[in-house]
């Protein structure tokens, strides 16, 4: 008779699991649970960062939804938003559609577009910001020098354009970025795919709203999920070109949180809006997640 093998009973192992997760357990529990308790904590209490944090319930969200400039840094972060769409995943896909190819010289082309992806965000704001001033802009320099001076615009410095020189220059460093996302994606579709239709007769632009936007469909999920998550936690750029200004015209919930938190020693305040933030990137995120599994039932 053979000897009887001996199983762990389920109580031991659970224990044994327990123990080896305990760690990462612990650093969650430190570095993620315990402030964002400490956070919401925070946002009913009136704070300066020094002295004693005293309760006021929900006076700090009142104030948030009665804050004019807070509520116009929703609608100038979602114009963000709506514009960097166009100009960072629209224009990415585009330019991804073009760059293609094998030829020579097209490897090249694909360097020098990602290569703004290089600078930081802080860099790529501070770079823009002498290109497009007034006096001795390279902007304004070129108009002058074609003689369309009446063209020539203080581009930062006035609530008309500022917003959308923000946007320009977002574009401009992330386009690069989305276009090597779908690149990589249309490496994958094989080319006896658009051989067959180029048979069929269907010309370029057919194959791209036919084959190619449908195939690469999860991959523009993906990147119109990260550049409105993305958007939502812009702070550096605006920092760096205009810092909310000029009349906060280009004010964003970033940085009118670092305002209020550090300008004004208001810590209270402006935690409330740091969780105003994140509940509403949380519901736009839950939102386009489950609008995309709908997307994908209907598909398949």
């Amino acid at each position: 008779m053979g000897a009887r093998t001996s199983r762990p009973a389920p109580i031991a192992t659970g224990a044994v699991n327990l123990l080896f997760a305990a760690p990462a357990l612990l650093l969650f529990g430190m570095f993620v649970l315990l402030p964002l308790a400490t956070s919401l904590y925070y946002a009913f209490t009136s704070w300066n960062g020094f002295t004693q944090p005293e309760w006021i319930g929900l006076s700090n969200f009142r104030r948030a939804a009665a804050d004019p400039v807070h509520l116009r840094a929703y609608l100038h972060v979602t114009i963000y938003i709506l514009g960097t769409l166009v100009l960072e995943v629209g224009f990415g896909l585009l330019m991804a559609v073009l760059l293609n190819s094998q030829r020579r010289g097209f490897g090249l082309m694909r360097g020098f577009f990602f290569s703004p992806m290089v600078l930081s965000m802080t860099a790529a704001g501070l770079l823009w910001t002498f290109v497009l001033d007034y006096r001795s802009g390279l902007i304004n320099s070129v108009l002058r020098g074609f003689g369309l001076d009446d063209w020539a615009q203080p581009w930062l410095s006035q609530p008309g354009t500022a917003l959308g020189a923000i946007v320009l220059v977002s574009g401009w460093r992330f386009a690069g970025f989305y276009m090597i996302i779908f690149f990589a994606a249309l490496r994958r579709i094989p080319r006896s795919v658009y051989e067959a239709a180029t048979l069929d007769g269907a010309g370029p632009v057919r194959q791209f709203f036919t084959i190619t936007l449908p195939m690469l469909r999860r991959q523009t999920l993906t990147c119109v999920l990260l550049a409105v998550t993305g958007g939502f936690a812009g702070f550096d750029l605006f920092f760096a070109m205009t810092n909310g200004g000029p009349f906060n015209a280009t004010e964003v919930p970033a940085t009118w949180i670092i305002k209020q938190g550090f300008d004004n020693n208001q810590l209270g305040y402006a935690t409330a809006l740091t969780v105003i933030l994140a509940v509403v990137v949380m519901v736009v995120s839950l939102i386009y997640l489950r609008m995309s599994e709908r997307v994908d039932a209907v598909r398949y």
